[in-house]
């Protein structure tokens, strides 16, 4: 959070590295090396494993370089045959709120 308050990128960057857990789990993930590698050299601030898995994703400071991120997540799914969705989005700047109540 630090990092996002200060627009501080490399903090944001470093903020992403698990060297912990991750090495662990990226291993029942097919490509998660090459991907996590490949985004970052093409400008991605970092990326991982998302909650339980297998979700990855990748953080990057402009629209350009998060499409180039997507594109090389595209090619390396199609290339290995792992069937996958991407989205690209912003982060949600206002907060949470509640969108629906039951009642």
């Amino acid at each position: 959070m630090a990092g996002f308050l200060q627009s501080d990128y490399d903090l944001i960057g470093r903020s992403l590295e698990d060297v912990i857990i991750e090495p662990i789990r990226s291993i029942l993930i097919p490509g998660f090396d090459a991907i996590k590698k490949q985004c970052k050299e093409a400008g991605a601030l970092g990326g991982g494993i998302s909650g339980s898995g297998p979700s990855v994703f990748m953080l990057s400071k402009e629209e350009a370089t998060a499409k180039a991120v997507e594109q090389i997540m595209k090619d390396i799914y199609d290339g290995i045959g792992v069937e996958y969705h991407t989205h690209v989005t912003t982060v949600n700047r206002g907060g949470v709120r509640v969108v629906s109540r039951e009642v």
